[in-house]
């Protein structure tokens, strides 16, 4: 019931508005993309490819001077031997995380599978240095740029590079701008129990040329207390931030502490370089393990972020020519030497037209961090309006 309730609603918002307002008053946006992927599994010679379709559309109404709503959705289409031989990669493409049900699967067989989930439906109210915003939303508590240990509300994986908006929550947000620097939030985001929920509060602050932002909270049986910061150190960017999880009783689980830092630096020549270390106190710390095991039942989160103690990253990237553009990541583990590379070059092939081919190398031991992930290269065209 509360799916189609919902979906009634976003369906009378997206299209009945426009009817009731100004053009100036709205404005609707997306893209469409088509990626190919080749998955080369490892220690296998052999390829599964896969195909699909994204559409997003952003609409925005800005009803009066006060009052803002707006939605997004994602469509996606998928087809290729992905879909045939291995089923159970989009079976849970149905489970909204959220607490209302916006996912749709209007087809999922054995050569195709049709999606559509909306990640943005909220309305803002503004006056003053008052804002309140209510429905799903972008929670955006972060101030690193690779791992983010304070985004409790919604957490994204730095592998899922073809989902540039990342992940929302249904809450309930309220941001009170105590100055031009400084703030403090509420958000309380919903859950189908009171132990499930997540309600924190966030006081943020400028000083010293350097934004600092403090945290408390509750999150889903976890007491939260954190801290962050930006800023620079003789012009390299300066980031970090850090959580503790303390469990509200022993079923709950065990204390936990997550933590990054980060550093980062453009050249004269427009060079830009990257660097980030997480930690994670309840992490393996083993040359050979079973790592899967620890997303065993558990979604991704700030507690998730990577299930090996020592995590470090970095990143070269910088323009070939003003259409072409390069980047090269890799994620290490230095306990048991395995690796992640990613390599990719974007090429602005007219205006609002990209090509992008990108590729995830996964190397190691098995049974290593990513020992066991074979490689997997895409290919993607993407055309914005």
């Amino acid at each position: 019931m509360k799916t189609g309730r919902y979906l009634i609603l976003a369906i009378t918002c997206l299209f009945g508005a426009p009817s009731q307002a100004q053009d100036e008053n709205m404005t609707l946006n997306g893209y469409m993309k088509y990626m190919h992927t080749v998955i080369i599994p490892p220690g296998d010679s052999s390829m599964i490819t896969d195909n699909f379709l994204h559409n997003r559309l952003n609409y925005t109404w800005y009803w009066n001077d006060n009052l803002t709503f707006k939605t997004s959705m994602r469509n996606r289409f998928f087809w290729g031997e992905l879909v045939r031989d291995v089923p159970l990669a989009y079976s849970s493409l149905g489970d909204d995380p959220g607490f209302f049900d916006m996912s749709i699967v209007w087809a999922n067989s054995s050569s195709t599978v049709l999606h559509t989930i909306f990640d943005r439906m909220n309305l803002t109210y503004q006056k003053n240095d008052l804002e309140v915003i209510v429905g799903r939303q972008r929670v955006n508590w972060g101030t690193t740029l690779i791992w983010n240990p304070n985004d409790i509300f919604n957490s994204y994986s730095f592998f899922d590079f073809d989902y540039e908006e990342r992940p929302g929550t249904d809450a309930v947000q309220v941001n009170y701008y105590t100055s031009a620097a400084s703030s403090l939030s509420l958000v309380y985001a919903l859950a189908d129990s009171l132990s499930g929920s997540t309600l924190a509060a966030k006081y943020k602050f400028n000083t010293n040329t350097y934004d600092i932002q403090f945290m408390t909270g509750y999150q889903k049986e976890f007491f939260v207390v954190g801290v962050g910061w930006a800023g620079d150190i003789k012009g390299a960017g300066f980031r970090g931030e850090g959580t503790y999880f303390l469990p509200v009783n022993d079923e709950a689980g065990e204390t936990q502490f997550v933590g990054s830092v980060e550093f980062d630096y453009t050249f004269t020549n427009g060079l830009y370089f990257q660097t980030a270390y997480l930690f994670n106190s309840r992490g393996l710390n083993v040359k050979s393990g079973d790592y899967a095991a620890f997303y065993l039942d558990r979604s991704l989160s700030a507690q998730t972020l990577s299930p090996a103690m020592h995590n470090l990253f970095f990143q070269l990237s910088g323009a070939l020519s003003p259409i072409l553009n390069t980047a090269l990541a890799t994620m290490l583990n230095p306990k048991d030497g395995s690796l992640f590379i990613g390599p990719n070059v974007t090429w602005s092939v007219a205006e609002n037209f990209d090509f992008l081919v990108a590729a995830q190398l996964f190397r190691g031991d098995p049974m290593t961090l990513y020992g066991d992930g074979g490689t997997m290269i895409f290919g993607r065209f993407k055309y914005s309006f």
